[in-house]
Order: structure tokens, then sequence, then C-alpha cells
């Protein structure tokens, strides 16, 4: 299932949960309508990469942030829940942009279960600041999977997040650009016109030249939710550096000799789970195999992936790391198998692999 599907579904069942009980609160909130979204871009709450009442140090007190995702030991998203019984005003946003703030944390959420706002921190400046990089109602989910995605586990391990914010903020800038500028350019495009057509169209055109500027700010923003335009950035701006290409693990993916998706990490094993969970939610991977998927010849005793962190004989998947949609891939393997057993599944979707780096 991609992410589309899983998100039209949780919207689905969230909203139905929100309609049998409109004055949910925080705690049932929560664990109905928050958890199963946080589980769903691939964090496991009951795992140590999730910390439920993590502490922030705020002058001399202490305040408590709802959830903290954390790689490595590190947060990387903070997420901020209040209950459907609470709108959500500026004093959360503003909390919620402290506690980032306070610890240098680069992506958060806010969320009351009926509308969600994802931040991102911009430290292009020398003033960081917190910037919203979307805003929506939980019947929008599956038209904003791209900012969703962005507080994926797995978009953040491989660097994808970066590339889909820098995506998203440079179509906001230029919707902003063209709503200030909107009554100039309109002046324009009708002086060029009445230059070609004659001053008798003048009217009629100004009219005509405000629709199209409102027209392209409409297709701008609906860009931020295509894929391909996603992916044509990651393309164009080659986020893999030369000097990433000898420090990391890089595995290039092409189709027809083309790339159009890298993924780089300083672990073998964060490398080949960012692929195949972007051969997931991307590539419709789970639509080609089944589950439990036997690399080879499919007759061996080891799963590569699985719906349990076992193998089919009921052993333990000693080394794994949980994939979007609650799924789990063996990565106790030698560097000769990760690499053959990734192209092979990169193979079921028509993709190829090239590794490169460290490999």
């Amino acid at each position: 299932m991609t992410l589309r599907e899983e998100l039209v579904e949780y919207a689905e069942r969230s909203s139905g949960l929100i309609d049998d009980s409109p004055q949910m609160d925080e705690e049932n909130t929560k664990r109905k309508v928050i958890e199963p979204l946080i589980e769903l871009l691939g964090w496991n709450i009951l795992s140590s990469g999730v910390e439920l009442e993590y502490s922030v140090q705020m002058g001399s007190g202490t305040k408590k942030v709802d959830y903290a995702l954390k790689l490595e030991g590190t947060p990387v998203v903070f997420v901020e829940a209040k209950g459907c019984d609470t709108p959500l005003e500026q004093s959360h946003e503003n909390q919620l942009k402290s506690y980032m703030r306070q610890v240098g944390v680069d992506w958060g959420l806010l969320s009351n279960g009926r509308t969600f706002e994802i931040f991102r921190r911009d430290v292009s400046s020398n003033r960081p600041n917190e910037v919203s990089l979307a805003e929506f109602s939980i019947k929008e989910a599956p038209e904003n999977k791209h900012p969703l995605r962005a507080l994926s586990r797995g978009s953040i391990t491989s660097g994808e997040s970066r590339q889909i914010a820098e995506n998203i903020e440079a179509v906001q800038k230029a919707v902003e650009a063209l709503r200030k500028n909107k009554e100039s350019l309109a002046e324009d495009l009708t002086g060029i016109v009445t230059g070609v057509a004659g001053s008798a169209v003048s009217q009629h055109v100004e009219d005509d030249a405000k629709s199209f500027v409102d027209d392209l700010i409409e297709s701008l923003e609906e860009q931020t939710h295509r894929e391909d335009v996603v992916n044509q950035r990651i393309r164009d701006d080659r986020i893999v550096s030369t000097e990433a290409e000898n420090t990391e693990y890089v595995i290039r993916v092409t189709r027809n000799g083309d790339e159009i998706h890298r993924v780089n990490e300083k672990m073998q094993s964060e490398s080949v789970a960012s692929l195949v969970n972007y051969l997931i939610e991307e590539e419709e991977l789970l639509d080609e195999i089944e589950i439990p998927y036997i690399p080879g010849t499919g007759r061996g005793s080891r799963a590569l992936l699985n719906d349990t962190p076992e193998h089919p004989n009921g052993k333990q998947m000693k080394g794994n790391q949980r994939m979007s949609g609650g799924y789990y891939l063996l990565t106790h393997l030698s560097s000769k198998d990760k690499k053959r057993y990734i192209s092979e599944l990169s193979k079921k979707v028509g993709l190829g692999c090239e590794f490169t780096g460290k490999w």
C-alpha cells in the first residue's frame, strides 16, 4: 500500500472517530488520531525512537513535549498534540516553535486531530526561525502526502525531507511574489497585448490578465503535492556531493538509465532501509511481491521483508529496521547480499540500482 493510500484510510478512519466524538479530549486524541499517524510515518511508538513527554529546559523550569521522534537518541521531530475539543491558537504554535528552537530540532508537527500544521526550522540566515511548511485538515491529509512524508523516518534518515521542504518553500515564495505583484503583472501583460492588438481590448485583457495570475498561483500551489516535481528537484539538485560519495553508502535508483532517486547514509543498513521505504511509498513495491518476501528462489528460510520481525519458520529477524506501513526489513546481511537483494527488489518495480561511495 502506498503512503497516499495509507493516508486515505487514516483520514477516513480518524474523521469517523472525530465525528462520533467531536469533543474528544487530549488523551483520546493522542491515542486514536495522533499516534496512528506517527506509526504510519514509520516511527514505532513502542521503541526507543519515540519518547513521550520529552523534557525541554526552558529558562529555570522544565517543559514537556508530547512526542520526541529520535534518530540515534537525538530528537529530530517534535510533535505537540491538543484534544479535538481544543481549537488551535497562536500560543500553541509559539509553544512548539520555542521547543524546537531551544533544542535545535528541525521539524515540528502541531495538531488537535482536526487540523495539522507542519513546521521546519530554517537555518539559512544568521537567526534561525521556524516556518510553516503546510497547514491542512484531517480530510486533506492525503493531498498533503509530501509535507507529511517529510516527517517520515525514512525521509529524514535519507535526507529527502530537506529536498521536499526546499521544493515547497520555493513554491511558497513564488506564490507570495505573484500575489504581491498581481496588479503590476496584470498591467504589464495588458500593456503588451494592447500594444499588439490595440486599446479596444485593454479592459477585457486586464480582467483576463488578473485571472491568469490567479490561475498561475493555483497551479503553483498544486505543484507542491506532485511527485514528479519533487523527484525532478532531487534530480536537478544532485543532493549527494563528491565528498559524500566518498564517505557514505550511496544507492542511485534509475529508470531507463536516468536517475530518479538517491539515498546516502553513513551505515549500510540505513541506506538499504531508506531505499526500501522509497520503493514501498513511491513505487508500489508491495503490489509486486508477496509478504513474507523471501529473496532469490523464494524457497529459503529467511524473509527479507515481513509484516512481523520474524522469519517464516518463526525465528526472530535479527538486525531489522521498521519500514513504512509497519513492515520489517532484514538488514543483518553481508554487503554483497544487501546489494544483491536490494537490486532484486528494485527490479520488481522496473528500476535499476547503482551502488557507489563506500560500497
